[in-house]
């Protein structure tokens, strides 16, 4: 990590904890803007994600997963494989949060808008829509998640996004933890996926999915 993302990624921690400071004096105005500062720098300030930052859109995704993902980090069920470049630094924050803290914060992040994030890739959409039949049995045929299957809403979750998780199951960076039984799901998933291309191109398509 260089100095200037070492320094931006610093702020950010201190940010966060006068956010939590904040809501915990009771003046919830201060500390939902304190949060959003907090957390913009990587997710953007829409929620939308910011590719530079490798941070993933977070608007409108399920509460019930959002708190499982820092609950995840935060006990080392995510993020802490060394293939996992960026697993480390939500860990380092989301070990300083309480429960009621990222509560607080998984409903603030489904309830902003809806965003479109940016097209990165230039897959074959019609081909990553054959590929998602297999998907929609968890995240819905409409990829706007299953809370049934502790499926995350993934229609118009960033493209590259998509393919870096994918990725990750493939290598067992991510998912690879016995007790990680949804991540262990996924691995399979993304294994089915014969090849990059495969990858790329139902990464395409979800990301287009629920763009009006």
């Amino acid at each position: 990590m260089n100095i200037a993302r070492l320094s931006a990624f610093s702020a950010g921690i201190i940010a966060l904890v006068t956010a939590i400071a904040v809501q915990g004096s009771g003046e919830a105005d201060r500390a939902a803007d304190s949060m959003r500062a907090a957390c913009a720098g990587c997710h953007g300030e829409k929620g939308e994600g910011l590719e530079a930052r490798s941070a993933p859109r977070l608007a409108g995704l399920q509460a019930a997963y959002l708190e499982r993902q820092l609950s995840g980090f935060a006990t080392d069920l995510r993020g802490a494989h060394r293939a996992d470049p960026f697993g480390p630094q939500m860990a380092v924050i989301a070990r300083t949060l309480k429960p009621e803290d990222i509560q607080s914060i998984a409903a603030y992040y489904n309830a902003l808008g809806e965003v479109r994030p940016f097209q990165t890739l230039k897959g074959n959409a019609a081909n990553g829509k054959r590929l998602f039949e297999s998907c929609a049995a968890c995240h819905g045929p409409d990829g706007m998640g299953l809370d049934a299957t502790n499926a995350p809403r993934i229609a118009g979750q960033s493209d590259w996004y998509i393919v870096r998780s994918l990725e990750l199951y493939r290598s067992g960076a991510r998912g690879g933890d016995p007790a990680d039984s949804n991540g262990q799901a996924m691995t399979v998933a993304a294994k089915a996926l014969a090849d990059p291309v495969e990858i790329r191109d139902v990464s395409t398509y979800t990301s287009r999915l629920g763009r009006r």
